[in-house]
């Protein structure tokens, strides 16, 4: 399950587990602040904050050459891109500083029964089943029969998107970019629920011309790969094993971090 499906919207999984997890940490630390000592209110809501901007700031200093180019996508969150570490070193600072070590137990306390809230999800979504590259026969535009096993040997990006999805079509340029960048990786774009007409309306609009378009109009690997949303990207490595999935708009920082988990 990529999501928790919420009438037409679709959350991604992993951050409904970060939110589960802070809403503990939030509970604790209340019960704490009523109990023990009321700063302990104060000090949760601004850790959580401070917790955020630290991971969005590491992030965005790690991948600092790609945010250069487009010093305004710093602020485009909604694409995720956090470094956990840097937000537990950030809010841990502001712990230290901001209470008396009384109360430091009590802080330590609320945070691990959230990170043991966190690590039972987590360890609960690793135990299922090895994903596979489906053996699915598709079209290219101009009606060739593509198998996706064919895109075995080399690591794979399958991206399944729509002309009708915006998030698709604000990634799809850079993602077309990417993909004629890094050729050592396959990159294939399937449309889900489309004709060619549509699609090839779309590319030449917006001037892309990637290399594999696949065009899915039953949408079988919505149904075979189990989505809840578009866009959706796979990432496979050259043995056709799934290495990664994400629900909803990738950013070229986040993109080039999955591209250095499939080498």
């Amino acid at each position: 399950m990529d999501a928790i499906q919420i009438g037409p919207f679709a959350i991604p999984w992993a951050r409904f587990q970060v939110f589960l997890a802070l809403l503990v940490l939030v509970a604790v630390a209340e019960v704490a602040a009523r109990r023990v000592d009321r700063r302990l209110a104060l000090w949760v809501y601004n850790a959580i904050l401070l917790g955020f901007v630290g991971a969005r700031l590491g992030f965005v200093l790690e991948n600092a050459s790609v945010f250069a180019r487009d010093p305004l996508s710093v602020l485009y969150v909604w694409q995720g891109g956090f470094t956990p570490l840097w937000g537990i070193l950030a809010a841990g600072g502001y712990t230290l500083m901001a209470l008396p070590k009384t109360l430091w137990r009590y802080a330590l306390f609320s945070a691990l029964a959230a990170g043991l809230v966190f690590g039972v999800f987590q360890v609960q979504r690793r135990g299922g089943e090895e994903v596979r590259l489906p053996s699915v026969t598709l079209a290219t535009l101009g009606g060739t029969p593509v198998n996706l096993q064919d895109f075995r040997g080399k690591p794979l990006v399958l991206n399944l998107w729509a002309t009708w999805c915006p998030p698709c079509r604000r990634e799809l340029p850079m993602m077309v970019r990417l993909s004629q960048e890094h050729p050592e990786v396959r990159f294939a774009f399937a449309s889900q629920g489309e004709g060619p007409a549509v699609v090839r309306s779309f590319l030449e609009e917006e001037k892309l011309a990637p290399k594999w378009v696949l065009l899915d109009p039953e949408t079988q690997l919505s149904q075979v790969l189990k989505t809840q949303g578009l866009p959706t990207t796979f990432f496979f490595d050259r043995e056709g094993r799934l290495v990664a999935r994400h629900l909803g708009e990738l950013s070229e920082a986040l993109l080039l971090g999955y591209l250095r988990v499939l080498r």
